[in-house]
């Protein structure tokens, strides 16, 4: 492991931004969630996220693999299964993680009751 220099996310110029955007990002947050309870294949994280496109995963995939955030292992079944990981990186970000899980499912009711609001009630 590399020697820590802490970053600014502000900075648009400075790498932790662009791993701040790719943890934040809308299909990346739901797999590395999901990889939370263990190695999973391709279809499993597929089922799991709901809604994802087949190219969608796969880019989203290869950007947590290429960031340093989850690992890809072939294993040489009949026919070949593949699995994603999180890797030690990830796991570091996991309670974060889980907390804004935990956080937006308590509160989905009052996330649909404003945005319902606000739909029926624009301001003007």
């Amino acid at each position: 492991m590399q020697e820590s220099t802490r970053g600014n996310v502000r900075n648009p110029a400075c790498p932790g931004r662009q791993l701040f955007d790719l943890v934040t990002a809308r299909w990346a947050a739901l797999v590395l969630v999901d990889l939370m309870d263990g190695p999973q294949r391709w279809s499993e994280l597929r089922r799991r996220a709901g809604g994802v496109s087949d190219k969608m995963l796969a880019q989203t995939l290869r950007d947590l693999e290429t960031g340093g955030l989850i690992t890809r292992t072939v294993h040489a079944d009949r026919p070949p299964t593949v699995q994603y990981a999180l890797t030690d990186l990830a796991r570091d970000a996991t309670p974060a993680l889980q907390h804004l899980q935990n956080w937006a499912e308590e509160h989905t009711s009052d996330y649909a009751h404003h945005r319902h609001t606000h739909t029926t009630h624009p301001t003007p």
